[in-house]
């Protein structure tokens, strides 16, 4: 009954304190007998184990007289009390801690000259035995003083052998200097004796030694491994305090494994309780690392808390080290308190859907389960053996948090494995970006050289551009004259010209190049030998179709050019259009514009196409503007083309100033139309107006 109650104690059996005072209780009561003999036969030994259940109710004498071993010492007198000697029982006499227990018995037949085994199921103290009248044993090393007596816990079995079938006359001088101290920790102070035969309980003694052994060691073993693989696992990574929350709480089940295996062996009463406080602190210890470690499992939990938590537990484990009897409830208190808090904990787990949480919760479920047997068991209501229960259901649940916390462990790896690999692919590709930004870098000044050296070549290709255009315009007194051009990139496309004939007359000559930059150039540096080449050709017609068939001999592929001319000689005028938007005429007499649309390919094509010309005769006012389609083709920012009908609205409005501010005029409507961004085709105008005498 003592293991089963420490066992009890070892797993947090909150009624520990109850089941003590009642199984002292009902030892008190059990077998009363008011009979002076007791008789025992060997059909009184049970069958299983061979044991002959004598009344705990011995006659009772405070105080010490070797003659009252004598069988035939006068005992009536004698008080009856269990000699458990509980509470109860010393409520009826005085006892400073040494008394005689005296019983007699009536051995059958069957028992005569058998050797019994003395069971001596608890002894707290003591004892000499006598059987009639005869010294026969000591258990302890008896001693009137208190302070030479040592207490006997020891696990041999005395034997005794009765004589004959007459009465026979047991005596017991016992002492227990140690009375308050067992009475606070165990509820009783005495002893109690079985009989038993003696070869099946020696064995049984035997086989309960090596089977309690090798039970404690094979869990103690279990509980050493795990405790130093998981304190190991925190030493090679500190920061996971987890596996040192759960080494700390397999190692107190180991200790309290190895401190109920000690009060089996123990020889003494005060090892006995020196061994059970011991149990008693580390049930506290290990249930407050276990709450600190399901804290640790849910990250969220604050720190403060869980650690006051622990402190808690930690302080209270070494007053109910201090003072186990006095603090029975607040222990029990105390375990209920953890208890619930790592249900409450496992509670939030699964609320939280924290991954893995069930597997700590089957362990739990066990743990829980083995409590509720074990009580059962305790109280009777089932059979079965208290440590096996116990044992399974902690080893499960140490199991249980074995593989989660394993289970985190190579989740964890896994999670590194995969950020190392994240990591060096992003590595690779910095370092590939670093390779690619390099190469960028070098082709961005290889281009920005060959921008350089292309930007030098353009710039002079423009200076040749532009210093292929007349520099000014000739000042005749039949006309007012103006020109402008603004180029789109540094060599443009369009081109103008003009000759003044010997007659007097005036050719003049506009172009547009397809394209821009150094091919333009070239085109336009053609056009401009073949015009001034051809310049005096009558037939404008025939000038067109050369200066084509010039530019075709380029063997430039894909370019062409637009073009104008016009013969002026007084008031007449003829003009030829190759591939240009049509020449504007303002009529000073019709107040009016006229559109002079005469339709035909660009220059420089396979084609031989049929031109054609007009002739008309200007008045005094009257104005021509000739353009390349970069002002009519102007985008505005919302991608609308300027179109005509803006440009000959504006040449109305100004058709009475000059040339020069008539151009003045177009080129602010460029750019209020454009938004001053810079265009993306050459504009080229030119005005010819006659001027009003």
């Amino acid at each position: 009954m003592k293991t089963e109650r420490l066992i009890q104690v070892l797993f947090g059996i909150i009624l520990i304190g109850l089941t003590a005072q009642s199984a002292g209780a009902q030892d008190t009561f059990f077998q009363f007998d008011e009979f002076e003999v007791e008789e025992i036969s060997a059909e009184s030994m049970s069958d299983s184990e061979r044991i002959i259940y004598i009344s705990d109710r011995w006659k009772f004498k405070a105080g010490d007289n070797v003659q009252w071993a004598n069988p035939e010492f006068e005992d009536s007198e004698w008080n009856v009390i269990s000699t458990n000697l509980t509470a109860a029982d010393l409520s009826f006499v005085e006892w400073d801690g040494i008394g005689w227990f005296r019983k007699r018995i009536k051995v059958g037949e069957g028992l005569v000259g058998k050797p019994l085994a003395l069971v001596v199921d608890r002894h707290l103290g003591a004892s000499e035995i006598y059987l009639n009248g005869e010294k026969i044993y000591e258990l302890g090393r008896f001693s009137t003083n208190p302070e030479r007596a040592e207490s006997y816990s020891g696990n041999e079995l005395p034997v005794i052998v009765f004589p004959d079938n007459g009465i026979q006359t047991l005596a017991v001088r016992f002492i227990n200097p140690n009375n308050v101290e067992t009475e606070r920790m165990f509820g009783n102070n005495g002893f109690r004796f079985l009989l038993a035969d003696w070869k099946s309980h020696q064995n049984q003694v035997l086989s309960f030694i090596s089977d309690w052994t090798g039970i404690s060691m094979f869990f103690a073993g279990i509980l050493l491994t795990f405790s130093l693989i998981h304190f190991l696992l925190f030493l090679f990574y500190p920061k996971e305090k987890r596996n040192l929350y759960f080494s700390l709480f397999a190692g107190g089940l180991l200790f309290i494994t190895y401190f109920l295996y000690r009060i089996e062996m123990a020889n003494d009463t005060f090892a006995s309780i020196f061994f059970l406080k011991s149990a008693l602190f580390f049930e506290i210890i290990v249930l407050a690392f276990a709450v600190r470690l399901m804290h640790s499992i849910d990250q969220k939990q604050r720190s403060i808390y869980s650690n006051v938590v622990l402190a808690f537990g930690l302080i209270s484990a070494v007053f109910v080290y201090f003072y186990p009897t006095d603090l029975v409830w607040f222990r029990e208190v105390i375990i209920l308190v953890f208890v619930a808090e790592l249900l409450r904990t496992l509670y939030i787990m699964f609320r939280k859907r924290k991954a893995g949480a069930w597997i700590i919760g089957v362990g739990m479920l066990f743990f829980v389960v083995g409590l509720i047997i074990s009580i059962l068991i305790n109280f009777q209501f089932v059979a079965g053996d208290v440590k096996i229960i116990n044992m399974a259901g902690s080893g499960l649940l140490i199991l249980s948090m074995s593989i989660f916390l394993s289970r985190e462990f190579a989740s964890t790896q896994k999670n590194l494995q995969q950020k190392l690999i994240e990591v060096q692919d992003l590595s690779e590709r910095t370092l590939e970006q670093e390779r690619i930004n390099k190469e960028r870098e070098i082709e961005k000044r290889l281009l920005e050289a060959e921008n350089k050296r292309k930007s030098a070549e353009l710039e002079e290709a423009r200076a040749l551009q532009l210093s292929m255009l007349p520099k000014k315009m000739p000042s005749l007194p039949e006309y007012d004259l103006a020109v402008y051009m603004d180029t789109a990139t540094e060599v443009g496309g369009d081109y103008y010209d003009y000759s003044v004939e010997q007659d007097g007359s005036l050719v003049l000559a506009l172009g547009d190049a397809t394209g821009h930059g150094l091919k333009a150039g070239i085109m336009v540096a053609a056009a401009k030998s073949y015009f001034h080449t051809l310049v005096h050709e009558v037939d404008l017609l025939n000038m067109l179709t050369r200066i084509s068939s010039g530019l075709r001999n380029l063997n430039m592929h894909l370019m062409y050019m637009g073009f104008i001319l016009l013969r002026c000689n007084k008031r007449k005028v003829e003009l030829a259009i190759a591939g240009m938007p049509p020449v504007l005429h303002y009529s000073k007499k019709k107040n009016e514009v006229e559109q002079i649309l005469l339709r035909g390919l660009p220059l420089g094509g396979n084609v031989n196409y049929p031109y054609q010309k007009r002739s008309l005769t200007l008045d005094e006012g009257d104005v021509l503007l000739i353009m390349s389609d970069g002002l009519t083709e102007l985008f505005n920012p919302e991608r609308e083309i300027l179109g005509m009908e803006k440009i000959e609205n504006v040449l109305m409005n100004s058709a009475d100033f000059s040339s020069s501010d008539i151009i003045q005029q177009l080129n602010q409507l460029a750019e209020t139309w454009s938004g001053r961004v810079d265009p993306h085709d050459d504009i080229t105008m030119m005005v010819l107006k006659v001027p009003e005498n």
